[in-house]
């Protein structure tokens, strides 16, 4: 048994018993772990208002060999989102981002890049929480990209014509490739060159820049990310991912 001491970003928790928390945690050293923080939920407890869904923490915590749960020790806050809690919307959009995580991050697998990048999105939603609609596409894209199922974005998979330099419609199709208009089927979803380019454009910015940068899209590019985004994380998961019901995504 071994202290480790981490940033972390909390995803959600649970009761124990009467005083106690299970929180589960993306951390920087380990990725998602799930740990004990004993009498987390009394009064005037240790770890206050540290373990809430969305806060940034430095975080101590024994590691037990050959045991899931991890004993938390101590927390302190580096940066909260408790301001965004008592909006019932952006509260279901946190949750649902949180669980976008646990499905796609295995436990106890270290990932620098989807930790910096959850950060970054906490980050921005805390500096401007109009932006939180449009960092979740770009949380979405970028969950996908580093679990290895978004498609590559540069060409058409079939033809390798250049779809940056294409005018018309980009098609994705039923395996999971972008394709030009000429080797696409009927029956391949399709989005318009705008939809594509501000897809490539999240690969490419920061989460607050790119959310700046596009505030002012049309309801119907925003549609068409959406979808686009739906259908890779449903064949992801061959299922739709908890959360969304009820989820606002324009």
């Amino acid at each position: 048994m071994g202290l480790v001491e981490t940033e972390a970003i909390v995803l959600r928790t649970y009761k124990l018993l009467e005083a106690d928390k299970i929180a589960v945690c993306l951390t920087e050293k380990a990725g998602v772990i799930r740990g004990v923080a004993k009498g987390a939920r009394r009064l005037k407890s240790r770890f206050g208002a540290s373990l809430e869904p969305f806060t940034v923490i430095n975080l101590s915590y024994f590691e037990q060999e050959g045991r899931e749960l991890m004993s938390f020790r101590h927390a302190d806050i580096r940066l909260s989102s408790f301001a965004l809690f008592s909006d019932a919307e952006a509260f279901r959009t946190l949750e649902f981002l949180s669980e976008l995580v646990i499905e796609f991050a295995p436990p106890h697998e270290p990932n620098g890049r989807l930790f910096r990048m959850v950060g970054a999105c906490v980050a921005a939603i805390s500096e401007d929480a109009e932006l939180l609609r449009l960092i979740v596409y770009y949380f979405e894209l970028w969950v996908l990209k580093l679990s290895g199922f978004l498609p590559g974005f540069r060409q058409c998979t079939n033809c390798r014509t250049d779809l940056l330099s294409n005018d018309g419609l980009v098609y994705l199709g039923g395996q999971g490739s972008l394709l030009c208009v000429l080797c696409a089927k009927r029956s391949d979803f399709s989005m318009s060159p705008v939809a594509y380019s501000k897809l490539l454009s999240m690969q490419q910015l920061p989460p607050g820049r790119w959310a700046q940068s596009s505030n002012g899209l049309a309801v119907e590019v925003r549609q068409e990310m959406a979808n686009f985004l739906n259908i890779l994380i449903e064949r992801a998961l061959e299922r739709s991912p908890r959360g969304r019901g009820g989820l606002p995504r324009i």
